[in-house]
C-alpha cells in the first residue's frame, strides 16, 4: 500500500530561529528526503513547504507553508505528506481535525522518521488525535512556565522579551550569543545616548514639534540599528517605561533595577505632549516655517490665519499672515515680518518681566507621581475586579464606584498636569534676550507665543507703510 503513493509533499517547520536562518529546517527537509527515499515515495520540488520561526500551537499565528499544503490536498495534487516529526506539523487538535477532513476521500498518507500512519485507518487516526492532544499539553505547559517567568522578571524590575538594543541602554559585555551577535548589558545607561534623548524630552516639552526634534536627533545620531529615527521609533522610545526607570508588565508598572534616563515628571510632560499633538494633528507635524501661522486668529471668523505671498510685480518675497476662511464677515491680513517682530517684542518684554516669575514660583508642584501612582492603583483594581467578578461577596456597585472615582481624580490631576507644563516651558524661556530668542528654535518660540498670548489680528486703521500696533490684540493669557 505504501509505494502506491503518486506523489508527496514534504513539510517542515522549525518553532524559532533567533537569527531567521534556515539551517534546522534544511536539516528536516534532509532527513525527509531520505525517507522518501526508503519508502520510494516520489517527491515533487513543487511540494515542500517550510515555515520558519512560525508557531503551530499558537491560534493567531500564520502558517503560509501549511495553507499552501492544505491547498494542494485539498486540490488532489498530492496524495502523501513527509514530516521530521508529527509535531513540527501539527500541535493543536483542530488542526490534525482539518487534516483529517482533507484525508477523507483522499486516502492520505503520514510519514515521519518515527513511523509513517494511514490517515484513513481509524486506529492509526486514535493514535494522532493523542499525540497531538499530548503536543497542545506540552505547548500550553511551556507557555505557562514563560509567562511565569516573565511575571517575575518584571517583578523583580528586570527586562521582559527580547528584542533590539533599547537606544540608551546597552553596554558591551564582550560576549557573542547564539547568533554571532555582540551581546549587551541592557541594565547600564550609555551616556552620550541618555543625554540626547534628554535633550530630545526637553526639547519637546519646550514646544519643539516632533518633526524639528527627529531633524534635530538625525544630524546627531540613529537608532540602535543604525537607522534614521522616524516619528514612531522617537514616540515609542520616548513613551516607554523603561526611559522613566520601569518595567511594564500586563498593565502593571514596576521600578526597574537599572537607572531612569528621565525624571518621573519629565516622562509625564513627554506622554502628555505626544498625547495633546495626536489629539491636534493625528500626524507628527510638518516644519514650522512661519511664528503665528495658526496661532493669530482672525478678528472677523476667529479662524485661524494662515500665510500666502503678498503678490504684486515687485512684493514676491514678502508674504501675508491672511484669513482663508472665504464666509468670513471682515477677513484680514497683515505683513508677516511686522507682526512677527511686534509680537516677539512683546513676548520677550512679558519674559523679562519679574512678576512672570512670581507667578511661575508661586504655581503648585509637579503631580506627575501622583498620576503614576493613581494609574498604578486603578490597574490594580481592574485586574482585582477581573478576578472576583463572580465571587459572592464582591459587591460590583461599589468596585465601580472605585474605578470611576480614580479615573475621576486622575483626569483632574492631568490637567493640572497641563499646567505645569506650561509653566516649565515658560520657566526655561524666563529672562531671554532678544538675542537669545531669535536663536531660539521657530517651534519653541511659537510654543512660548501660545502660553503667553492670544493674537488677535484687528482691521487695520491706516494704510501706507509701517505697522498699526493698534490693529493686534494680544491677550494674555492665564496658567
Amino acid at each position: 500500500m505504501l509505494n502506491q503513493v503518486q506523489n508527496a509533499a514534504i513539510y517542515c517547520r522549525l518553532s524559532y530561529a533567533p537569527d531567521g536562518s534556515l539551517e534546522k529546517v534544511e536539516r528536516q527537509e534532509d532527513d525527509c528526503r531520505k525517507l522518501a527515499d526508503r519508502l520510494a515515495w516520489p517527491v515533487d520540488e513543487r511540494y515542500i513547504f517550510k515555515d520558519n520561526s512560525r508557531s503551530a500551537w499558537q491560534r493567531n499565528r500564520k502558517r503560509p507553508g501549511w495553507d499552501k499544503l492544505l491547498e494542494v490536498i485539498e486540490a488532489r495534487e498530492v496524495d502523501a505528506v513527509l514530516v521530521y516529526h508529527g509535531d513540527r506539523l501539527i500541535r493543536q487538535p483542530w488542526d490534525l481535525e482539518l487534516l483529517l477532513k482533507l484525508a477523507d476521500d483522499r486516502h492520505l498518507h503520514l510519514a515521519s522518521v518515527s513511523g509513517v500512519r494511514d490517515l484513513m485507518s481509524e486506529d492509526d487516526r486514535f493514535i494522532l488525535r493523542i499525540e497531538a492532544a499530548q503536543a497542545c499539553k506540552q505547548s500550553a505547559d511551556t507557555s505557562r512556565r514563560v509567562r511565569r517567568g516573565w511575571q517575575s522578571r518584571a517583578e523583580a524590575g528586570r527586562a521582559v522579551g527580547g528584542g533590539k538594543r533599547p537606544f540608551g541602554y546597552g553596554v558591551p559585555t564582550g560576549k557573542l550569543g547564539r547568533t554571532g551577535k555582540p551581546l549587551y548589558d541592557t541594565t547600564q545607561m550609555v551616556p552620550g545616548e541618555a543625554e540626547i534623548l534628554r535633550e530630545a524630552a526637553r526639547r519637546l516639552i519646550a514646544g519643539q514639534t516632533q518633526g524639528g526634534v527627529i531633524r534635530w536627533m538625525n544630524e546627531r545620531s540613529t537608532t540602535s540599528q543604525g537607522k534614521p529615527w522616524v516619528g514612531k521609533s522617537l514616540k515609542n522610545l520616548l513613551v516607554s517605561p523603561r526611559i522613566a526607570g520601569l518595567v511594564e508588565h500586563h498593565g502593571t508598572l514596576h521600578k526597574a533595577v537599572w537607572e531612569p534616563i528621565l525624571t518621573m515628571e519629565e516622562w509625564e510632560d513627554v506622554k502628555l505632549v505626544m498625547r495633546q499633538s495626536a489629539q491636534e494633528h493625528g500626524y507628527a507635524g510638518r516644519e514650522r516655517k512661519y511664528l503665528l501661522s495658526g496661532i493669530a486668529e482672525c478678528s472677523g471668523c476667529g479662524k485661524p490665519m494662515r500665510t500666502k505671498p503678498s503678490g504684486g510685480r515687485n512684493r514676491k518675497d514678502t508674504r501675508l499672515y491672511y484669513c482663508w476662511n472665504r464666509e468670513c464677515p471682515a477677513p484680514v491680513s497683515r505683513n508677516v515680518e511686522h507682526l512677527d517682530r511686534y509680537v516677539a517684542g512683546r513676548v520677550v518684554g512679558r519674559l523679562g518681566d519679574p512678576a512672570l516669575m512670581d507667578e511661575l514660583l508661586a504655581a503648585e508642584p509637579s503631580v506627575a507621581a501622583d498620576i503614576v501612582a493613581l494609574e498604578r492603583r486603578r490597574d490594580e483594581l481592574k485586574a482585582k475586579f477581573a478576578k472576583l467578578l463572580d465571587h459572592p461577596d464582591l459587591d460590583p456597585e461599589v468596585m465601580a464606584g472605585q474605578l470611576t472615582e480614580a479615573n475621576r481624580r486622575i483626569q483632574d490631576l492631568r490637567s493640572r498636569h497641563a499646567s505645569n507644563a506650561r509653566q516649565r516651558l515658560l520657566a526655561r524661556m524666563a529672562g531671554i534676550t532678544a538675542e537669545q530668542w531669535d536663536e531660539t528654535p521657530l517651534d519653541v518660540r511659537a510654543a512660548t507665543v501660545k502660553a503667553l498670548f492670544r493674537v488677535v489680528v484687528l482691521p487695520a486703521t491706516w494704510r501706507g507703510p509701517g505697522f498699526d500696533p493698534g490693529s493686534v490684540h494680544l491677550e494674555p493669557v492665564d496658567g
